[in-house]
Order: structure tokens, then sequence, then C-alpha cells
């Protein structure tokens, strides 16, 4: 009987506590359905302010590169005066640029002249004036030489020796700028107006086809705590107001462009900002009509999450068990993961820390989706990006999730395109850091149980941490025994252990590299052992870099070996051409033999078969340099002979197979003769200065992306101090047709601080 009454006092709190949930489930929705509304104002606010920093920041940047190309283009400009030149050259060579559509110079007898034309406009604009107001960037205005066309002008002086020569002007038509960031505000579904703090005129207007003035916000009725005073006379912030063409409320972020004395307004409509939240609303009725179905589920679901917690205890105790035993069974770590996996039926685990740690389990069958290479390591990356924002230098614990929607396409685009590219929909993953920087991250992709996922993720990864922190330290050892001291790739022992696996696995795409250092001995000789390990460590830290995530060994005294699995032979063959362009820099050489195979069916065959290519492409180097190198200075002095035309004529014949042109030039008088194939930079040399002759030679013949480089070597002083300094002066660059050039400037003079007879070098490549 007792029991009885238990059990009905039982039923009769259940009813009393179901009503009393019901009661509170309908408060709950009201104070959702207000709470919804707040937070996506709050939300749109938040964004308009994000995204108009965004176009501010473009804004910025655009201006800022454009009047630095705009300086360049004044200096070249200064010298073309102080040469007694005219400036037709300038606007001969000048393409559209950024915004600029064109250029224009103001003269200091009031004249202004385009490529086109020119015009008098000291009574618009006096140069005393023009020179007052230094360099700075007009708002909407009308152009000088086009008065029926609206514009924006950047204006730099032109110096000759501290004295303002001239203005040079970069003109953006009001319809370039607008195009640019109307689409820019099309994209982000919302109003832009850009405007001249100082006029009120805007530059930009998304919303007429002809720009109008910020006056026309004066006469809109501002909602509560909102006016057009504080919308003129503050630098930043929010606004709202009504619109005259739907009569809904327009949300506002304004803010000003400190640099330009221009303002930036991004607005969205009422409907914009509440369209989901009034979604959500119109589904709340239907909800709420659910709320009697929930409760009769009620208590169904209670006992279930009670059976179900209680199996995710005992899973979680399992795995726990399993990371206490990893340090006699490596593959414990997998197991571990396995079991995760399992249980909140995810895609795949994975564990990684601070340390380089990296374990990641994936079902064989799924084997094609595991992240490897490059995407491994951008994977990475990002995670350990988003955990930083939540570390903060102490013993922390805490769990996130990201998912590729909408919201991390905008904020994080590259990110969101990775996931979508690789079929992620969701990262589940726990952060565990302590004082000393450690992080570790344990983590499950796509779980189709996310809330398992995250209880047994976050219940386990401490002990996940710990575990995986003892095995390393207490087997430092074993990890000394497999790793080289000097530059700590893998040794030889560990590629014998490894070749066994690679054996057994078979991986797919499986590519063996052989790489040996050429000249090492000489360099050991030469300069001493510390010179070479200097060599052999750069060079490994190149091979881990553009290698990350394949397995790297040193082999020998010079010879490193990788083996890389599920990358293809195009991203291999790439990668090596990046790792050969990093030694170039310090002058270091290697010969490199490669062997590949679609499915690994024996490691030591491709490494034979690899190591042949490499002999075969390092006697290839030494022949070649032979050849190349026929003298070689080790500090002896030049002996002179005499030398008769015949022996001078089959010298330059031979040359012209290494070099396109030499010249002499004097930097003094900037003229020049040819010494070694003169018609080279293909004009008349006897007729033009030589800075003339480069000129040409620029526009015509080198490629765009290299002009301005080799546009540096037309500064003869710059030229003379880099030459007074020890230094000679060089570049590499690409012509139009595709061909690599190196130009070198050597000083003919014995004496460094004479800097007026030079060498002009062209060599081939």
């Amino acid at each position: 009987m007792a029991i009885t009454y238990e059990k009905k006092k039982q039923r009769k709190n259940t009813i009393l506590y179901t009503i009393i949930t019901a009661i509170l489930i309908c408060a709950l929705f009201f104070t959702m359905v207000i709470s919804f509304y707040r937070a996506a104002e709050d939300e749109a606010y938040d964004m308009l302010h994000i995204q108009t920093k965004q176009i501010k920041d473009d804004v910025i940047l655009q201006i800022k590169s454009d009047k630095e190309n705009l300086i360049t283009m004044a200096n070249f400009a200064a010298k073309l005066y102080a040469s007694g030149q005219s400036y037709s050259l300038m606007f001969d060579s000048f393409k559209p640029i950024g915004l600029f559509s064109r250029i224009g110079i103001l003269k200091p007898d009031g004249t202004f002249i385009t490529k086109d034309e020119t015009v008098n406009i000291s009574e618009k604009l006096p140069f005393e004036q023009a020179v007052a107001e230094g360099e700075h960037i007009t708002g909407r205005t009308f152009s000088y030489s086009r008065p029926d066309e609206e514009v924006v002008r950047c204006a730099v002086p032109i110096k000759v020796n501290d004295t303002t020569v001239g203005i040079i002007f970069g003109i953006i038509n009001i319809e370039t700028i607008n195009e640019k960031y109307n689409n820019m505000a099309e994209e982000l579904d919302a109003q832009l107006f850009i405007y001249d703090k100082k006029t009120g005129k805007f530059i930009v207007d998304s919303f007429n086809s002809q720009p109008g003035q910020l006056s026309d916000f004066a006469t809109r009725k501002y909602n509560d705590g909102y006016s057009y005073e504080q919308l003129v006379n503050t630098d930043k912030g929010f606004t709202s107001f009504k619109s005259i063409r739907t009569g809904e409320d327009l949300y506002v972020h304004y803010s000003g462009i400190e640099d330009f004395g221009w303002g930036i307004m991004l607005a969205r409509y009422e409907t914009q900002v509440f369209e989901k939240t009034h979604k959500m609303s119109q589904n709340l009725t239907m909800i709420f009509g659910a709320i009697i179905l929930v409760i009769a589920l009620y208590l169904e679901v209670l006992l279930r999450s009670e059976k179900n917690r209680t199996q995710l205890h005992l899973e979680s105790s399992d795995i726990r068990h399993l990371l206490l035993e990893i340090n006699q069974q490596h593959e414990k770590v997998t197991s571990a993961l396995k079991r995760i996996k399992e249980f909140s039926n995810a895609r795949s685990c994975f564990f990684t820390d601070t340390d380089g740690e990296d374990f990641f389990y994936i079902k064989p069958s799924l084997h094609n989706k595991l992240l490897v290479g490059d995407d491994r390591e951008y994977f990475h990356k990002e995670i350990f990006r988003y955990a930083a924002k939540i570390h903060n230098g102490k013993a922390h614990e805490s769990f996130m999730q990201i998912l590729a929607n909408s919201h991390l396409e905008k904020t994080n685009n590259e990110l969101y395109k990775f996931m979508v590219s690789h079929g992620i929909k969701d990262i589940s993953f726990a952060i565990v850091s302590d004082k000393k920087n450690h992080v570790s991250i344990l983590g499950a992709i796509n779980p189709r149980k996310s809330s398992v996922a995250r209880t047994l993720i976050s219940e386990v990864a401490v002990c996940f941490a710990i575990a995986v922190y003892n095995k390393k330290h207490l087997n430092k050892t074993e990890l000394a025994a497999t790793t080289d001291s000097l530059t700590g790739a893998m040794n030889r022992v560990a590629y014998k252990k490894d070749i066994v696996t690679f054996d057994e696995e078979k991986p797919d795409d499986f590519t063996c590299i052989y790489i040996d250092v050429n000249e090492l001995h000489t360099i050991n000789n030469k300069y001493g052992h510390a010179a070479g390990d200097e060599m052999l460590i750069y060079i490994a830290n190149s091979l881990k870099e553009v290698f990350f995530g394949h397995s790297i060994y040193r082999m020998g005294g010079d010879e490193f070996l990788i083996f890389a699995q599920r990358t293809s032979q195009a991203k291999i063959k790439k990668n090596i051409e990046i790792f050969v362009e990093q030694l170039k820099p310090k002058g270091y050489h290697v010969a490199i033999g490669m062997s590949y195979r679609s499915r690994n069916t024996n490691c030591e065959e491709m490494v034979r078969e690899a190591e042949i290519r490499m002999y075969e492409a390092k006697a290839r180097y030494y022949q070649n340099k032979e050849e190349t190198y026929v003298a070689e200075d080790r500090d002896k002095k030049y002996s002179y002979t005499k030398t008769g035309i015949r022996e001078i004529d089959a010298m330059i014949s031979v040359l012209k197979d290494h070099y396109n042109g030499i010249y002499s030039v004097s930097l003094e008088t900037d003229s020049a003769h040819g010494i070694l194939m003169p018609s080279y930079l293909g004009y008349k040399e006897d007729e033009e200065n030589f800075s003339k002759l480069l000129m040409k030679y620029i526009s015509d013949s080198v490629h765009p992306d290299f002009q301005r480089a080799v546009m540096n070597f037309l500064n003869y002083g710059a030229i003379k101090r880099q030459i007074s300094e020890g230094n000679i002066p060089s570049i590499t660059y690409k012509k139009a047709n595709g061909e690599t050039v190196m130009l070198s400037v050597y000083n003919l003079c014995e004496d460094k601080n004479d800097v007026n007879e030079t060498l002009w070098v062209f060599a081939k490549e």
C-alpha cells in the first residue's frame, strides 16, 4: 500500500510538474519572440558595423595604394622635369591603374595638361593654392578638363630639390568608384553611401542612379534616440529612420574615413533585418501546437536520455582505459578515436596539439576523404586559430563547433569553401590548454549525434591530452633514437621501421624523392663544418615547410629522402620547384631523383629507382658546372695577356650565348655605348639618352608585372649609393615573351666612391 501511495504521489507530482512546465514553455515562447527580434536587431547592427569596416578598410587600402602609385609617377615626373624632358613620356606610358582612369599635371603657369589636352585653370585653382594644399584627395567635384564630368581627384606635388614644380593629379571617374563599391553593396544586400564630410556630396550612392548628398536625409523621420544632427556631428555610430520609398525602418551604421575627410554609411531595410525572425515567429504557432505532444513524450525522452547518459559514461570509461595503455601500445590512440567516431556516428575523429602530435581516424571505406598534405596543414592551422580565441594563457577546457553555414561564409569565406569542397558540414572539438601555452584539440568531423559527440569529447578530452602528453615525454628515448639530432628530420632507424608499414598499407599515389646536397664537402673544407651544418639545417627546414605532413628522413651526411602518399605527381613536382627556389637565395644546390607509383608495392625498389635518377641529376649538375664555370676566383691576382682581334671576335661569339647585351654607361652624362650586342635594347643608342632608351625598353619589352621593379634602375642616385656601399645592384625579371633576364650594374672605376662610369650587363638566366 505504501508503494502504491508513493507511486500515486509521484504521478500527481509528475502532472503538476508537467503543467508548470507547460506554463513555463508558453512564457518562454513569448520571451523568445521578443528576444528573437532584439537579437536580430543587435545582429543587424553588428553585421552592419563589421561590413562597414570591411568596406571602409577596402576604400582606405585602395586609395592609399593608388596614392602610392601616384607618388611613384610624381618621382618619375620630377626626373623628367630635371632632365628637361616633357611629360609626354609619362602620359604615353600611363595605363589605368587601380581607380585612376587618367592623370593630369598642373604646371606653375596655371596650365593643366593631360595626355589629350591642355587647359588654363589658374582662376579655378591657382598654383600657389594647390601647393599649399599638398597631398590630398577631394570629394565629388567637376573635372578641370571636362567641365560636365564629375570626378574625384588625388593630388601629389612634383618636387625637384625640395621645390614644387608641378602637381600631378590622379583622376577617378565617379562611375568607376560607384561601379566597384555598388557591386560590393549588392553582394552584401545593403545600401551604401560614401560622402565628402566637408560638402556632404555623395561619392558613392547605391540608392540613386545620380549621386545625391547627405542633406537628403535631413527631412527623414528618425526613430527614438536618433537624429540627423547626431548623424552629421558624430564620427561613427548607428541611426535609424523611415524610408520615404517604402515607409519601413532603415537600420544604418555610419563611420568617418579620417584619412580622406570622407564618411561611409551602410543601411538595410527592416524586412531584410527581420526576414528570418518573421518566419520564425510564424512557426511559433505551430511549435505551440506541438507542446502537448512534446509534454506527452517528455517522460519517455527523459527515460531514454538517462539510458543514453549511462551508455555514454560507460563508453567514456572504456576510452579512458584504452588511453591508460597507450605507452605500451601506440595503436590504442587510434582505437580510442575509433570508439569516439562510432559512438557519435561521425565521419572521422582527430587529435592534434601544439607539439606536433597528429592522429586521425576515418572509416576505411571513406579513406579517400582523409585530409592529407596541404589540406591537413590548413585544417590544423584553422582549428588552432579558433582555439587561440579562447585560450588565455591559463589552464582551460572548452568546446567549439564550426558549421559550414551562412555566418561562416561571411566571416571566414576561405574556411567555408574548404569545408564545402571536402564535404565537411560540422567540426566539433574540445580545447584543452595549460599555463605553458600547450594546447590539445580532440574533435569529430560530421558527427550525426552532435550532442553525444559534444558530451563524450568533453568528458575524455583532458584524459586524451594527458595520455598523449605522457606518452610523448615518457618516450623521449624512442624519439631520440628515430630523429636526426642536427636537422630534426627522421633518421635511418625511423626509415627502416616506416618502409615496413608502407609496404603493408600500400598507400595510393605514393612517391619517393631522393635528395643529395651538392658541394657539402667543398663548403666544409672552405668555410668549416659549421657552415656545412648550417646548410644542412636550412635544407631540412625547407623540406619540412614545403613537404609538411609527409615523411622526411636524413639518410646520411648529405642525403635526404621523402615518402609522400596520396599526393598527385603534379603536386609533388610543384613542391619540388618551390623547394629549389627556396635554396637559390642561399646559393645551395641539390640533385633530386623521384619515383612514383599509383599504389605502393615495394619501398626499397622505389628508393633504388629514385637514387639512380638522383645520381643522374648530380652528374648533369657537375658536368654543367664544369662547362659553365671555366674560371674560379681564389683570391689570386689576375694576369693580363696580349689579345688579338681574332681572339676578341672568338670570345664575343662565345659570350653571345650567355649575355643579351653589355653597355658602358656614364651616370653623370646619361650616355652609353654598346660593348656586346648593342642592338639588344632595340633602338639607336647614339641618338638617345640611356635612361630614355631604357624607359622605352621597359615599356615595350618587359613583362608588366616587372616594369615597376626594373624602373627603379632609372634612379641613378640609388644605383650610385648601392655601389658605393659595396653592393652590386641587380634584378631578375621576365620579358613579355617569357624570357628571364638578370640585369647587373658594376663600377668601372677603381675608387668605389667615384661611381660615374658603370657597366650594365643583361645576362640570360
